[in-house]
């Protein structure tokens, strides 16, 4: 499984891109990332979870999962984080601070 993070935005404006592929984490992380995508119920979000009001200096995020054949991308604003979807986004975002 891989999982790609974008994210943009926020007050300094900087642009973070990371790759998260399950085949180089430890196979308890990679049982995580798993888990983690089928309790975010990932490939039946919409593409688009946008915030009536995203507000100023709010990050934006773009994450996309490939899973064997299946690939899904969501588009989605810091203020419109569904709760299911943020521990997913702060697993692949801790590992992108660690590389």
């Amino acid at each position: 499984m891989q999982v790609r993070v974008e994210r943009s935005g926020g007050f300094a404006g900087l642009r973070l891109t990371h790759d998260v592929d399950s085949s180089q984490l430890s196979p308890e992380e990679g049982q995580e990332l798993n888990h983690l995508v089928e309790s975010a119920r990932f490939f039946d979000l919409p593409a688009d979870v946008r915030a009536a009001s995203p507000g100023a200096d709010r990050f934006q995020y773009k994450l996309t999962v490939k899973a064997g054949p299946r690939e899904h991308t969501v588009a989605v604003d810091d203020a419109a984080m569904p709760a299911t979807l943020r521990p997913l986004l702060n697993f692949a975002t801790a590992k992108a601070v660690k590389s």
